[in-house]
């Protein structure tokens, strides 16, 4: 006999996604006890714990709560399509995305907005972090696909490339330099130099001056692309980055000169490649995979 239910698994399968019982509430416009209760039955029903609780309220998946997320997940689409006709059209059921933070906003957004028109029955969660928050996503299941960059990703998990993005240099719009149609990194390592400092940005953005023997200033480490973008726009120093959003200003209006790298042209420097990473191989997760691949790109 079946002693759990389908919105016990679909409560489940939020809270895992989520990271907690209040976001899963939140985000399932369910009450909270009713996420929990759920959860505990479930977890009685299976005759183990499915989270270790955290005294910040976040939960974490235990080794049999990973194996029964992933049965959850495939039972769940097969439920949403049981009863459908042959001839039904689109798919149905549950997809969970995270995405790096810096990618998120240049890709995820047409990339769902699409998705969603082409299968109206999948319902989409999605997730944003920095590289490492992303990795500990797929690993621990709470996602099943991730937009990130390469040198991120798990090398285990087959990945789909979207787009190579070549480094450029951003400099103040009235520096020197930004007369130039493109700058070498010898150029910029005299300059103090305004570095992202999260986890694998940090190492490939020095690994740039490295090759090439050189040692760059450094002026400031920040958290955030824009923050980067923004003390640039104000003259506090130069920047490398891949990743360039339309419109070539700060938050608060103030222009940003970019320009290429001369050993980027060179053929010298690799590319930071976009991929998307796929954890699942769930009809959902495939079909994401094969609609990203073909529209990543912005129309021309």
């Amino acid at each position: 006999m079946i002693t759990f239910s389908l919105r016990q698994l679909e409560y489940f399968v939020a809270t895992a996604e989520h990271g907690g019982v209040n976001a899963a509430a939140r985000a399932r416009h369910v009450s909270q006890p009713s996420i929990s209760q759920a959860i505990a039955e479930l977890e009685r029903s299976l005759g183990t714990p499915l989270f270790h609780r955290q005294a910040s309220r976040r939960v974490e998946l235990t080794d049999a709560g990973l194996r029964v997320l992933q049965q959850a997940r495939q039972l769940l689409a097969q439920a949403a399509a049981l009863g459908r006709q042959p001839e039904a059209a689109g798919l149905r059921g549950q997809l969970s995305l995270i995405c790096f933070q810096d990618l998120a906003p240049y890709y995820a957004p047409r990339l769902l907005a699409g998705f969603r028109r082409q299968y109206p029955e999948v319902e989409l969660t999605l997730l944003e972090g920095d590289l490492a928050s992303v990795q500990r996503a797929l690993r621990s299941g709470k996602a099943e696909l991730a937009l990130t960059y390469e040198l991120a990703s798990e090398p285990q998990l087959p990945r789909q490339v979207l787009d190579e993005l070549p480094p450029y240099a951003l400099l103040p719009a009235d520096h020197p330099l930004a007369a130039q149609p493109a700058v070498s990194l010898q150029q910029l390592a005299a300059e103090p130099l305004i570095l992202e400092d999260m986890p694998h940005s940090r190492e490939y953005l020095l690994s740039l001056f490295w090759q090439q023997q050189l040692t760059p200033r450094m002026a400031q480490a920040v958290q955030s692309f824009e923050m980067q973008r923004g003390l640039v726009a104000h003259g506090c120093g130069v920047a490398l980055a891949c990743m360039r959003p339309a419109g070539d200003a700060s938050y608060d209006g103030v222009a940003i000169a970019c320009r290429p790298l001369l050993e980027a042209q060179a053929g010298v420097l690799p590319p930071q490649r976009v991929v998307l990473v796929q954890a699942v191989a769930s009809p959902l997760a495939q079909a994401f995979c094969q609609w990203a691949i073909g529209h990543a790109q912005p129309a021309a």
